[in-house]
């Protein structure tokens, strides 16, 4: 065994500061990086909407199935579900720039296929489901890099303002291509839709290869799925993100249904043509885009209100939307939903990055995805109850439930943009010194506080919030002992993987861990704690390393510096 004092791990800082004056929705377009990945995601987005016009259309053309038409949306966004969380891992680990190349030939590679297929009349439903699938495959793996990359292209205090452009990139096409998706489709040239853009991801392509390699954030490359597990972890021991990304499933449950089922609605209720289903899907798109200008604005003067409200808004406007009579009054529905979407998920998104830390943002991005992801369900929902009820009143049930969640939501604790902290590491903590390798898994980490009877309570209160803490920056075990004969000696013991994760802990420490820890530290009334490692070893599995192999590293010379004592029998 082997001890220093008071040793230190802890997790993300999550707090607020005075309110910062307005920035300017533009600002972040002087970042010359940022400005060429911009402008290569407004042409790309623009081929992404001529694919969701001609997609749905052409699968209605096909079957004539309101359920079949979600289904295209459900292969698009269903291998979210199964491929965010470890795309989210490989963000940290890996070269972002590399990752979305990769995610780019793929999706690129599969549009590319449809638009062959559809020219030469060979495309079938079953194939349309397939390629759109392999397109989404190549959104999972693109998604997490570009989410947190993109906003790492400038200064801190522009993120919000980052991520808001990049949803005016995704809204100006929102607001033009389904417009021109349809005037191609009424042309019957839906092929020329989908080439249009395979080329787009070309285009994308060519600009990644033009920027340098993205260092990893977090070395966990040899450790995917345990490093998977962690950003699960720290959401779960997050409460403001656990909150968040509740809310974000909650919203894109319900609020799916509109775009899932526009095509329906439009031809079966409204009875219009594709060129009046891609003007009200570019009625949507415009809506969002003047929530993306007017949202700074609308952020100062609502304040806490912000997110709870625009959620109610896009409820009410789905309702009217699904019930309209005729397409002005859709159109006045589909308008404020599509302001609502931006406001909503601009908050989500740009709260949610600025709470997690850079080392895990990544996997916490990927679990957002994750959350907006769940619209293949949300989608196979709608077309289910459009099947017996229709596809409009399928959309304004839908959507009443989105206003409910939006009146449920202001009675929630939610965290206002423009209030969080980003997390910070601490100016004046000192990383302990430990030995560089350590064999033996799993490793156990041992800290003994002699409290004073006065403040047992006190300091039980502070370790709850340690033990969060603790899971937030690697631990996967984490318990409280007190000695049997002295009472008042407590023991907190908590476990990680192998030595290397117990090391990255210390570097994942931020300004509110170091808080928390220094008044733990604060009870003892021993001299400091005392901090003991214990590595595992294997006597029962016949091929694991040999004993010699595994014996535990000892810190012998932090024992000679800070005269750590092996703790009493």
């Amino acid at each position: 065994m082997a001890g220093h004092r008071g040793e230190q791990t802890g997790g993300p800082a999550m707090g607020t500061t005075a309110r910062p004056a307005p920035v300017p929705t533009f600002a972040p377009l002087g970042e010359a990086a940022y400005r060429t990945v911009w402008s290569a995601s407004v042409v790309s987005n623009l081929g992404t909407f001529l694919q969701l016009t001609a997609g749905p259309w052409l699968m209605n053309e096909l079957t004539g199935s309101p359920f079949m038409v979600s289904l295209v949306t459900s292969a698009l966004t269903l291998p979210r579900l199964l491929l965010t969380i470890p795309a989210g891992a490989l963000a940290d680990a890996f070269d972002r720039r590399n990752l979305m190349i990769t995610g780019s030939a793929v999706s690129g590679l599969s549009t590319a296929a449809m638009a062959v297929l559809a020219w030469t009349d060979a495309i079938t439903p079953a194939l349309l489901l397939s390629l759109t699938f392999g397109l989404g495959v190549g959104s999972a793996i693109t998604l997490p890099a570009q989410q947190t990359l993109v906003p790492d292209l400038v200064p801190a205090p522009l993120r919000a303002q980052a991520i808001t452009l990049n949803s005016a990139a995704f809204n100006v096409a929102r607001a033009v291509g389904p417009s021109l998706g349809g005037l191609l489709v009424g042309a019957g040239l839906t092929a020329t839709s989908f080439g249009l853009n395979a080329a787009t991801f070309t285009l994308v392509i060519g600009v990644l290869l033009s920027f340098p390699r993205q260092p990893a954030e977090d070395d966990s490359r040899g450790h995917l799925w345990r490093a998977a597990a962690l950003g699960m972890r720290y959401v779960r021991f997050t409460q403001p993100i656990r909150v968040l990304i509740a809310v974000t499933g909650a919203f894109v449950l319900t609020a799916s249904s509109v775009q899932t089922l526009l095509p329906t609605v439009v031809s079966d209720d409204l009875a219009l043509g594709a060129t009046g289903f891609g003007l009200l899907y570019g009625v949507f798109g415009l809506g969002a885009l003047a929530g993306v200008v007017g949202r700074e604005r609308a952020r100062l003067r609502l304040g806490r209100h912000m997110l709870p409200g625009a959620v109610t808004a896009f409820g009410i406007g789905g309702v009217v939307f699904g019930l309209a009579p005729g397409p002005l009054v859709a159109g006045v529905g589909l308008a404020l939903s599509g302001v609502a979407w931006t406001w909503t998920l601009i908050t989500l998104n740009a709260s949610i990055q600025t709470l997690a830390p850079r080392w895990i943002r990544g996997r916490v991005v990927s679990l957002y995805l994750l959350a907006v992801g769940l619209q293949p369900i949300g989608a196979f929902t709608a077309g289910a109850i459009a099947e017996g009820i229709g596809s409009g009143r399928s959309v304004a049930v839908l959507c009443a439930g989105t206003a409910v969640l939006g009146v449920v939501a202001f009675r929630l604790d939610l965290p206002v943009l423009g209030d969080i902290a980003e997390p910070a590491p601490p100016e004046d903590f000192a990383i302990p010194r430990h030995a560089e390798q350590v064999a033996g898994t799993p490793v156990l980490v041992a800290t003994t506080i002699e409290v004073d009877p006065d403040d047992i309570e006190d300091l039980l209160a502070d370790m709850r919030e340690l033990r969060r803490m603790r899971f937030r920056t690697g631990a996967h075990r984490w318990s409280l002992y007190r000695d049997a004969d002295r009472p008042h000696r407590i023991t907190e013991f908590f476990t990680v993987a192998d030595w290397e994760e117990h090391l990255a802990q210390h570097a994942r420490i931020d300004v509110a861990a170091a808080a928390v820890l220094a008044k733990v530290r604060s009870y003892d009334r021993a001299g400091g704690p005392v901090t003991r490692h214990l590595a595992g070893l294997d006597i029962l599995n016949p091929v694991s390393k040999p004993i010699a192999e595994q014996l535990l590293t000892v810190h012998s010379e932090l024992h000679a510096t800070d005269g750590s004592m092996p703790l009493e029998g």
